[in-house]
């Protein structure tokens, strides 16, 4: 009995041995496995549920967690407050009595036309009574820009400055100064003027094109007229249409918008939207007023030539024949009375513009431009853009819209006036 008894312990000894063995072997070779995967780094500073993400490694920020504040130290000289007004206007007494009351009743104008005050000095005239001056209060706006070269100019956007008589620039170290339009690109909504100052810091221009989504963004501007705020985000999109966002739209505008999250504010119009690196790939250009944490900019690459056309020339010519067209289509050419199902239909031929020189009518449809084929007119813009003002093109015409009566004449394009464009689509 004594000897059963030593032996069943014997061989319950060993077998806690050997299972004990097997799970030290196991626990090393699981604790092997663990240290070998990129992703686990025990960290005995802090609590496991705040360890950073596998997406958010140091050398993913350089080794550096404060890198959007070192990129705004060195942005910040190069943005700008923009502060933008109009003088007082002041109308004649005439004009203005004239105006207050016409619509009125007749009887109970009767003895208010006119001068407002005359009733009272027919009746009381060693009274004087100093002319009145009405005066239309100023209307002031606020908005931001970027300094792009060390002679002083400031990209901006064309909405920002439209109708003002006084634009003021503020730098980031306080000083102050008066600055002049030196051009507007209405088409692109892009401004630039220019400040008399030494020692400027110039924004590095990017490559908007290299864009990826999902990249850091950051935003820099003055919302609501405040100082220069800081917003920092993702890229969202890199290619939303404007017609999406219900803005006109032709060829020659902005095709592709950069969207997003980082917070574009009223007064942030016209300020730089940086990547990593702190280079310009976007002008702040639009928030979506219904709607949180959306904002667009005008991609750098879209707009780099017409800063450079404004700085040399003061102005952006774009070529243009001087009519206003509307695309052709299956559903409309029997509204339009015309036989072609496709191409330009003339509404309207400005006199004396290049069309008008060249004879094309009100009501032709234009097919071709030098035999490329125009079938909308974003065909007949885009075609027309490949040229400068002064060039000939020939362009073939369906007169009065018919197949019967085709007929080619020679353009020479003339300048379009942006005028009749409003800033930012």
């Amino acid at each position: 009995m004594f000897n059963l008894n030593e032996k069943f312990w014997k061989v319950l000894s060993l077998a806690l041995i050997i299972i004990l063995a097997g799970l030290v072997i196991y626990l090393g070779h699981t604790t092997a496995e663990l240290r070998a995967r990129s992703d686990y780094e025990p960290n005995y500073s802090q609590p496991a549920a705040y360890r950073s993400s596998p997406l958010m490694q140091e050398e993913d920020v350089g080794g550096n967690i404060y890198w959007v504040a070192d990129l705004v130290e060195k942005a910040l000289p190069f943005v700008v407050n923009v502060k933008t007004s109009t003088k007082p206007k002041s109308d004649s007494a005439e004009d203005a009595g004239s105006g207050m009351y016409k619509e009125l009743p007749q009887d109970e104008r009767s003895w208010r036309e006119g001068d407002p005050f005359d009733w009272f000095r027919e009746r009381f005239p060693w009274v004087e009574i100093p002319e009145p001056e009405f005066r239309q209060p100023p209307i002031q706006g606020v908005a931001s820009g970027f300094i792009v070269s060390e002679k002083g100019h400031i990209v901006t956007n064309a909405h920002v400055v439209q109708g003002m008589d006084v634009i003021t620039i503020t730098l980031s170290d306080g000083r102050e100064f008066d600055a002049e339009l030196v051009g507007t690109d209405n088409l692109k909504d892009i401004a630039v003027l220019k400040i008399d100052a030494k020692g400027l810091s110039v924004a590095p221009l990017g490559d908007s094109d290299a864009l990826r989504i999902g990249e850091p963004a950051v935003a820099i501007g003055s919302p609501f007229g405040l100082e220069a705020t800081v917003t920092q985000g993702i890229i969202s999109t890199t290619a939303r249409d404007p017609r999406e966002l219900r803005m006109e739209m032709d060829a020659r505008r902005v095709k592709k918008l950069i969207q997003t999250d980082a917070s574009i504010n009223q007064g942030n119009s016209g300020g730089p939207l940086l990547n990593a690196r702190g280079e310009v790939i976007g002008v702040n250009q639009a928030i979506l007023p219904y709607a949180r944490g959306i904002g667009f900019a005008i991609p750098i690459n879209e707009v780099k030539n017409t800063i450079e056309q404004i700085i040399k020339e003061g102005k952006v010519s774009y070529p243009g024949m001087g009519i206003t067209v509307q695309d052709v289509t299956e559903e409309n050419h029997e509204a339009l009375r015309i036989e072609v199902t496709r191409g330009a239909y003339v509404v309207q031929v400005n006199v004396g513009s290049a069309a008008d020189r060249a004879h094309i009518e009100a009501g032709d449809v234009i097919l071709k431009i030098n035999d490329v084929e125009v079938r909308t007119t974003d065909d007949l813009i885009s075609e027309i853009q490949r040229h400068k003002v002064g060039e000939k093109v020939t362009v073939l015409v369906a007169r009065g819209g018919s197949k019967d009566k085709l007929k080619k004449v020679v353009v020479v394009l003339g300048e379009l006036d942006q005028s009749e464009f409003r800033p930012g689509g």
